[in-house]
C-alpha cells in the first residue's frame, strides 16, 4: 500500500495532537484535584455528583434554620424561667398576705408589689428574640403583643406559630404564642370555682375544693346552703327547678364535703343561711389573676364574714398562680423538647455529611498517585512520537538523490 508524504505528516502530527490533549486532560487533573471538568467528561458521575451537591445545600440552609431556631427557643425558654421566678415570689407574697396577723397596711403594701410584677410580666411577655421580633406575638412578630387597657390586658398577636424544616423530614416551631403562654388558663382547680356568699354573716370559709371522681362530675352552678350551723345541702341551680343533690347533717369545721363527683372544704363556723357557691371554671389570663390577687390582699377583713371571704379568695389566688406554673411549666418542656430535637437534627446531619462528602470525593476527586503515573506515561508517548516525527520527516526520496 503506497503512503503519500503528506498523508504521512498528517498522521504523525495528529498523534502528536493526541497525545498532548491526553496530556493536557491528565495535567488539569492534577491542578484541580477533580476527575472531570464538564459533565460530558463523565456524565453518569456528574449526574451523581449534582445530586449529591444539591443535598449539602439543603443541609446547609437546614443548618442556618436549626441555629436560628435554636436562638429563638433559648430565648423563650430563659424568658419563660424568669416568668416562673416571678410567679413563685407573687405565690410567697400572697402565702404572706394569707397570715391573719398582718394588717390592712401591710397587705396594700404586698398588693403594691404584685401590681409590680404583673408589670414585670407584661415587660416579658413583650420580650423580642434580639432581632426585633417579639417572642411571644406568634407570626405578627413585628409588634408587641400585649398592652395594658382599661379593661385588661389585652393580647394583639396571632395565634399561629412559625414553623421551620430543619431536615427533609422534620420541621419545629419556633416559638409560642402569647396566647400559648399568658392566656386561657383554667382557674382554681380547673373545673369549678368556689366562692362566700356575700350576704353570709358567719365566719365559715370555703376552699377551692377539687374533682375526686371525674366520671361523676357534672359541670353545673351549685349552692352549697347551711339551714343549719350543722346541717347543709347542695342545690343545682339550673332553672326552673332547683334540685338537692346532696345533704349532711352534723357538720364541724373542716369537713370535708362530697357530691357529684367534687369535694369541699369548709373552715369556720356557718351560720344559718350562709351558702357558697360553687361554678364551673372560667379562663382567664395571668394578669387577670395577679390584679385579682391584688384586689383581694386589699379587701376588707375586719368582720368574720368579710374574713372568711378574704380567706376563700387568697386561697383561690394561691390556686391560680399553681395554675400558671403549671402552664409555664408544660411550656417549657415543649421548648427543652424542641431543643433536644434540634440537637439530634444537628447530629444527623453531621453523620450524614461526612458520608455525603465522602461519595462526593469518590466521585469527582482525583487519584493523585494514578493520575502522576498517567501523565509521565503520557509525556513519554508524547516525547516518543515527537521523537519519531522528526525521524519520519527526513524520510523523503530527494534525501537519497
Amino acid at each position: 500500500m503506497r503512503v503519500s508524504s503528506a498523508a504521512m505528516h498528517r498522521s504523525s502530527i495528529n498523534a502528536i495532537l493526541e497525545q498532548q490533549s491526553r496530556m493536557a486532560a491528565t495535567q488539569q487533573q492534577v491542578t484541580t484535584g477533580r476527575r472531570f471538568q464538564t459533565a460530558s467528561d463523565d456524565p453518569i458521575a456528574a449526574t451523581r455528583a449534582a445530586v449529591l451537591d444539591r443535598t449539602v445545600a439543603d443541609n446547609e440552609q437546614f443548618s442556618r434554620n436549626s441555629n436560628m431556631v435554636e436562638a429563638r427557643l433559648s430565648y423563650e425558654e430563659q424568658s419563660l424561667g424568669d416568668v416562673t421566678l416571678l410567679l413563685q415570689h407573687v405565690r410567697d407574697l400572697a402565702l404572706q398576705g394569707a397570715n391573719s396577723t398582718l394588717g390592712a397596711e401591710e397587705r396594700r403594701m404586698l398588693a403594691n408589689d404584685v401590681r409590680l410584677q404583673k408589670s414585670a410580666l407584661i415587660e416579658m411577655a413583650n420580650r423580642d428574640d434580639g432581632n426585633g421580633e417579639y417572642l411571644f406575638a406568634g407570626t405578627s412578630s413585628s409588634a408587641a403583643p400585649f398592652a395594658q387597657g382599661s379593661a385588661g390586658v389585652s393580647y394583639t398577636g396571632d395565634m399561629t406559630n412559625r414553623v421551620v424544616r430543619v431536615s427533609n423530614s422534620q420541621a419545629i416551631a419556633d416559638g409560642h404564642s402569647g396566647a400559648d403562654v399568658f392566656m386561657g388558663i383554667s382557674e382554681r382547680n380547673g373545673a369549678f370555682r368556689t366562692s362566700v356568699t356575700a350576704t353570709n354573716t358567719g365566719s365559715g370559709t370555703i376552699d377551692v375544693g377539687r374533682v375526686v371522681d371525674s366520671t361523676a362530675w357534672v359541670a353545673d352552678n351549685y349552692t352549697l346552703q347551711f339551714t343549719s350551723p350543722t346541717d347543709w345541702q347542695v342545690v343545682d341551680d339550673a332553672l326552673p327547678t332547683p334540685l338537692v343533690v346532696a345533704s349532711g347533717a352534723g357538720f364541724t369545721s373542716g369537713q370535708s364535703i362530697q357530691f357529684l363527683g367534687a369535694s369541699v372544704s369548709i373552715t369556720g363556723i356557718p351560720s344559718t343561711g350562709d351558702s357558697f357557691t360553687i361554678q364551673p371554671a372560667q379562663k382567664l389570663d395571668m394578669f387577670a389573676m395577679l390584679e385579682e390577687l391584688a384586689a383581694t390582699l386589699e379587701s376588707a377583713t375586719g368582720s368574720p364574714s368579710d374574713r372568711a371571704t378574704f380567706q376563700a379568695q387568697i386561697g383561690a389566688g394561691i390556686a391560680n398562680l399553681d395554675q400558671s406554673l403549671s402552664r409555664v411549666s408544660n411550656i417549657r418542656a415543649e421548648v427543652g423538647s424542641r431543643l433536644v430535637a434540634i440537637d439530634q437534627a444537628v447530629e444527623t446531619r453531621a453523620s450524614e455529611s461526612v458520608e455525603l462528602q465522602a461519595l462526593l470525593s469518590e466521585l469527582r476527586d482525583v487519584d493523585y498517585a494514578e493520575a502522576v503515573s498517567r501523565l509521565n506515561q503520557q509525556y513519554t508517548g508524547l516525547q516518543a512520537a515527537q521523537a519519531a516525527y522528526t525521524r519520519i520527516a527526513q524520510l523523503s526520496l530527494f534525501d537519497y538523490l
